[in-house]
C-alpha cells in the first residue's frame, strides 16, 4: 500500500470528517461547518493517505504551520487498519520531511490508552513535556480535556512552551490563553 501523504481533495472533506468522528471524542474536534471552514486557512493543511482506489481515506494528519514550528492538531488512522504499522510509517515519513519543530498534544497519562499513545510518539522520537493545559472545548460539549505537549526532535523548554501555546490558542483555538 502507498504510504504517501497528499493534500486533502476538497471534494473528499466528508471522508476526512467521518474518520475524524470515528477517531476523536466530540470535544476534540469542531462541528462540521467550522472544520470545513479551516480548509480556507492558508496555514492549515490536511494531509491524507488515500487507499489504492483513491476513494477512501486510510489516515490523515491535520497540520498548522507557524513561523518556527508545525502543530499537528489531529493524526488518525482508520480504526479498521490500526495495528498494521500504517500510523508509524505515515508519521515517520512526515517527520523526515518536516523542516521545522513538530508539536503534538496528548492526553495526560491517566489511562492505558493515553500511556500507549505517549509511548507510540516517543518511539518515533517525540519528547513528552511536563507542560500542559486544558484544551478549549471544540465540540462545545462542556468536557474539559487535560493535555500535555510532545515535541520532535528536541525537548520543549518552558519558555518555548509558553510562546507556542499562546500562538496555538490564538490561531488554532481562537482564544487568548
Amino acid at each position: 500500500m502507498d504510504q504517501k501523504l497528499t493534500p486533502l481533495k476538497t471534494i473528499d472533506f466528508d471522508l476526512f470528517y467521518h474518520l475524524m468522528k470515528c477517531s476523536f471524542p466530540v470535544a476534540e474536534f469542531r462541528p462540521r461547518s467550522k472544520e470545513r471552514q479551516l480548509l480556507n486557512q492558508a496555514n492549515f493543511t490536511v494531509l491524507t493517505r488515500y487507499d489504492l482506489s483513491g476513494k477512501k481515506i486510510d489516515g490523515f494528519i491535520a497540520e498548522w504551520s507557524f513561523s518556527d514550528f508545525l502543530f499537528l492538531e489531529h493524526f488518525a488512522v482508520d480504526p479498521n487498519l490500526r495495528g498494521r504499522g500504517i500510523g508509524s510509517t505515515l508519521l515517520s515519513n512526515y517527520l523526515e520531511q518536516a523542516k521545522k519543530t513538530v508539536l503534538i498534544e496528548v492526553e495526560s497519562p491517566t489511562t492505558d490508552l493515553a500511556v500507549r499513545r505517549i509511548h507510540f510518539y516517543e518511539r518515533l522520537g517525540f519528547s513528552l513535556s511536563t507542560f500542559g493545559y486544558v484544551q478549549p472545548d471544540l465540540g462545545q460539549t462542556g468536557d474539559h480535556i487535560d493535555l500535555l505537549m510532545m515535541q520532535y526532535p528536541n525537548s520543549l523548554t518552558e519558555q518555548d512552551f509558553k510562546k507556542r501555546k499562546k500562538e496555538i490558542f490564538q490561531t488554532v483555538y481562537g482564544v487568548e490563553n
